[in-house]
């Protein structure tokens, strides 16, 4: 059987419409799909948790109708579950998951895919603890974690008015350059402890540090363009020392990667990485925000088999 983890809310009802169109596909019933639904912020979780246990020796493969924020949460209630493989089909307003892993396909011809002809991948997810020293206590990520700047514009766009009337237009990217330039105001730097596989340096002047999965984020900035999930390494971005006019240059650049090219931004890379500051920074991860002190990340040793449109 075939799980349906279904987000109605994403991309402002995309991924219900999504899974209208889905259900009506004759391989639906063929091959014992069954859709369950979030209801509320973190409900995916113990969801998938709850249908693991009781499904999990017929389970093929979950698959989730939704955005980034809700494989977020299915793949945290599959951690205990490294061998059931996960699949997405984007519903919702950034969709970054699947622009590292599919290709530009219609819902409906991945959907079949994922069901007839399925191509899966080892895909080696990010772990997190925010202010935590046990690491039982860990978390998963698919995407990235920002701090500083690139955390106070996530939660800036989760709280913009424009973003459901966005989202139903399918620029949910627009989004993000709206609230960049809000936050773009009132932002001031920060002194950042970075610590990459034991070698520690304290920066001054920080705007951003982003560590990431995959190249991507916000919609489709390639912000980390050398960065690949199949990697034993995370990559991280460091941005510092920049006047607030060259943040927009930077920003323009973002999506091909040109970015890359300018005196303050640095690219690292490393297995383990640790991030502390005297006051609380804000946060994203896979686009849901926070405010922390210090984190600890580092990549997921066992690899998950994700579904994967063939390039």
């Amino acid at each position: 059987m075939y799980i349906v983890i279904l987000n109605p809310a994403a991309g402002n009802g995309r991924a219900k419409r999504l899974h209208e169109q889905i259900c009506t596909i004759p391989l639906y019933k063929e091959k014992d799909c069954r859709t369950f639904t979030t209801e509320y912020a973190g409900h995916g979780e113990s969801l998938t948790r709850q249908l693991v246990e009781i499904y999990k020796h017929k389970i093929e493969c979950v698959i989730v109708i939704g955005g980034d924020g809700t494989v977020h949460e299915v793949l945290n209630g599959l951690k205990k579950f490294p061998d059931i493989p996960l699949a997405f089909i984007p519903g919702g307003s950034g969709n970054d998951f699947g622009k590292a892993t599919l290709h530009k396909n219609r819902p409906d011809s991945i959907f079949q895919s994922i069901l007839n002809a399925p191509h899966y991948s080892p895909y080696r997810a990010g772990m997190y603890r925010m202010n935590r020293r046990n690491q039982k206590d860990a978390r998963l990520f698919a995407n990235s974690i920002g701090f500083g700047f690139d955390g106070e514009i996530v939660q800036a766009a989760n709280k913009s008015a424009m973003k459901k009337w966005l989202n139903h237009y399918h620029a949910g990217f627009l989004i993000y350059c709206l609230a960049l330039l809000r936050t773009l105001r009132t932002y001031k730097p920060k002194t950042i402890e970075v610590t990459v596989d034991g070698d520690t340096h304290i920066y001054q002047n920080i705007w951003m540090v982003t560590i990431g999965v995959h190249g991507y984020y916000g919609g489709g900035m390639k912000i980390l363009p050398g960065a690949s999930e199949d990697s034993e390494r995370l990559s991280l971005l460091i941005l510092q020392n920049i006047p607030k006019w060259k943040v927009l240059l930077m920003f323009a650049t973002v999506f091909w990667g040109g970015h890359t090219r300018l005196k303050e931004v640095e690219i690292l890379t490393g297995y383990h990485v640790e991030v502390k500051s005297n006051e609380a920074l804000a946060y994203h991860v896979d686009g849901e925000g926070g405010y922390c002190k210090s984190s600890h990340i580092y990549k997921e040793k066992i690899p998950r088999a994700v579904f994967k449109g063939k390039k």
